[in-house]
């Protein structure tokens, strides 16, 4: 696999920039949450709670893969919860626009499956998303999760309702796809243009 990008823990540094995201409405516009503009202070705050370990969540920065290691967006999990070994995918966001052709996206979905499934050791590793957000819904079938149902008009996004797909996959699948090398650039590369097609 390719590393355009890689993965640390948030730091002091990372504030302008998450303050800037935060406060763009545009780059907000599809994700689950309500939009709200964030104070520098709100930022910082933030920032903070994303910093070392937590029991049931973890936010990882992505960053450039250089000797800067510049925050270019974020990954989280949240809601792990070890008795039931799951945990939800809480979110991808990459912000900067010279890390949006595609393969800093694909590096962090397959960073955040192996995280859970080898580092944590987790079961279950499920995810919600907005059905208008194309990019979100793709991820999903192209990391091969499983669709489990659909929240109908679960949120509203500028006046308009939207209805919430939710999606998993399981220990035992995420193991069966990486050894049948589903999880090589060239396999994922291969769906994704085969999924677009369809789309046509």
């Amino acid at each position: 696999m390719l590393s355009t990008v890689c993965f640390r823990e948030f730091e002091e540094r990372d504030v302008d920039f998450i303050y800037k995201c935060k406060n763009d409405e545009k780059l907000n516009s599809m994700i689950i949450g309500h939009f709200r503009p964030y104070t520098y202070k709100e930022a910082r705050k933030w920032v903070e709670g994303c910093m070392g370990n937590h029991d049931t969540y973890h936010f990882w920065a992505i960053c450039t893969n250089d000797e800067e290691k510049r925050i270019v967006g974020w990954i989280s999990l949240s809601e792990i919860d070890k008795l039931n070994q799951s945990a939800c995918f809480h979110g991808i966001v990459i912000a900067d626009k010279d890390y949006r052709n595609g393969f800093a996206w694909i590096e962090s979905y397959c960073f955040i499956l192996e995280y859970a499934f080898e580092h944590l050791g987790l079961n279950r590793l499920y995810g919600s998303s907005i059905i208008g957000n194309k990019n979100s819904n793709i991820a999903g079938d192209l990391f091969l999760f499983t669709k489990e149902g659909v929240l109908r008009e679960a949120v509203i996004k500028n006046d308009i309702r939207y209805d919430v797909r939710l999606s998993s996959i399981l220990r035992k699948e995420y193991f069966i796809n990486k050894k049948s090398g589903k999880y090589e650039l060239r396999a994922i590369l291969k769906r994704l243009k085969e999924m677009k097609n369809i789309t046509k």
